[in-house]
């Protein structure tokens, strides 16, 4: 059966809350990554499955050009919004696949994709587009979440995912998906690329109250959103209050700050 996440109306549906409260907790895994990367100041930059410009904002100020792609048109208003916003014309934002993309090969100083790739239907071919299009020499960063077991934060969403839908059944590590190391790596050596590292790296929410912290989960999760989408208004209420009730009960002691692990994947085209 096919990933609803990898079609785009889940994306579509969430943007605005995506924009509004995911986005700044994701902020971090794509600095870590740019970080990582280095881009210089006359670097032309690829951004693969771009979102509202978490990862693309942000570094614009330190490259030349960033090109921005999503498949969601609804991420990308948002995206073109916040480059008005912000001033950063130097980011080019338009609705593209990333498993086709428009460019010719040999045409970008880096590439990333940030919690994007990892929802392709056909991974392969997302890794040797972004290949594909790399200059040689040049490096890529690829983002996944970790195992839900290695992420309090995770663990706990899951959690009353569960209690509202028993029929959902425990988070497993997918042996092939982009949260095992060893398939994630593979990947990058099937697309042909070199020197590669699958790096583990944690960031954490403060959660100061139950209801808060649901209430943005649901406006910036795409699996939620899509749950709820899939409900008539009275089933809803009737998840989203059991939901409620085990986060109350298991959100004790409160302020505390639960983290989320995800892996880095760098890697070179030779």
């Amino acid at each position: 059966m096919s990933n609803p996440m990898s079609s785009v109306e889940p994306w579509s549906l969430v943007a605005e809350g995506y924009a509004k409260n995911t986005q700044q907790f994701l902020s971090e895994f794509s600095l870590e990554a740019a970080r990582r990367i280095a881009p210089g100041p006359n670097d032309v930059i690829l951004d693969v499955a771009a979102g509202p410009g978490t990862l693309a904002i942000p570094l614009s100020r330190s490259v030349k050009t960033i090109h921005a792609i999503d498949f969601s048109e609804k991420m990308i208003e948002h995206l073109k919004a916040a480059i008005s916003e912000t001033h950063s014309h130097n980011v080019i934002a338009e609705v593209m696949d990333g498993q086709n993309l428009r460019f010719p090969e040999n045409g970008f100083d880096a590439a990333f994709s940030m919690f994007g790739l990892m929802f392709f239907p056909d991974k392969a071919k997302g890794f040797s587009e972004i290949y594909r299009v790399l200059k040689p020499g040049k490096r890529a960063a690829v983002s996944s979440w970790a195992p839900v077991s290695r992420s309090p934060l995770m663990q706990l969403l899951f959690g009353a995912l569960r209690a509202a839908n028993p029929e959902i059944p425990p988070p497993q590590t997918n042996p092939a998906s982009l949260e095992n190391p060893d398939f994630f790596r593979e990947q990058f050596v099937l697309a042909g690329f070199t020197e590669i590292e699958i790096v583990p790296f944690s960031h954490s929410m403060e959660v100061i109250g139950a209801e808060e912290f649901l209430e943005t989960m649901i406006e910036g999760n795409a699996p939620l959103q899509w749950m709820k989408r899939n409900m008539d208004e009275t089933t809803w209420i009737e998840k989203k209050e059991i939901m409620l009730s085990h986060l109350r009960k298991n959100l004790s002691d409160l302020p505390v700050s639960l983290s989320s692990e995800a892996y880095l994947g760098i890697a070179k085209k030779p």
